[in-house]
């Protein structure tokens, strides 16, 4: 692996939600609505250079047997409401980790129907355990069902 390849790892997940791209697009910019299915505290600033602070505690999640409290810190890359969210995530405490990208695109296909593509990029193939690409695979993977469930309106 060169130099060049080192920090081209990437998670893409698609998928379609029954809701308008409005409501999804506030389900992943505000932190009241964040926390009602991703992290249990929130902080976005809807805004480009913005910050994100995202917290899962241990006690809260031990399906997903964790060592301790995951922080995960980034500032708002692009911002364009109700069809793209970028901002970059470091994960706290966790020295290895390089500075990775989640990307969320938006596409409004019909009415109440959204194509979510989530990509998290610039994974080096390095980082361990819980901070693994194939850890954030599963979580992302577990993340877009809880989204989907929790945007989707019941009739």
């Amino acid at each position: 692996m060169s130099i060049g390849d080192e920090y081209n790892l990437e998670i893409k997940k698609t998928i379609i939600i029954d809701a308008s791209s409005e409501v999804v697009f506030k389900a992943i910019t505000e932190p009241e609505e964040l926390t009602q299915w991703f992290p249990d505290q929130a902080i976005l600033v809807p805004k480009i250079g913005g910050k994100m602070r995202f917290v899962i505690l241990k006690e809260i999640h031990p399906e997903w047997k964790l060592d301790r409290d995951y922080i995960s810190e980034g500032t708002i890359k692009e911002f364009v409401p109700n069809k793209k969210l970028s901002y970059s995530w470091i994960v706290l405490d966790t020295p290895d980790f390089p500075e990775t990208t989640v990307v969320w695109e938006l596409e409004e296909i019909g009415p109440n129907k959204t194509k979510v593509v989530l990509t998290h990029l610039g994974f080096t193939g390095k980082e361990k355990g819980l901070t693994s690409i194939e850890s954030h695979n599963e979580g992302w993977t577990d993340l877009m069902s809880k989204l989907a469930k929790y945007c989707t309106v019941e009739e």
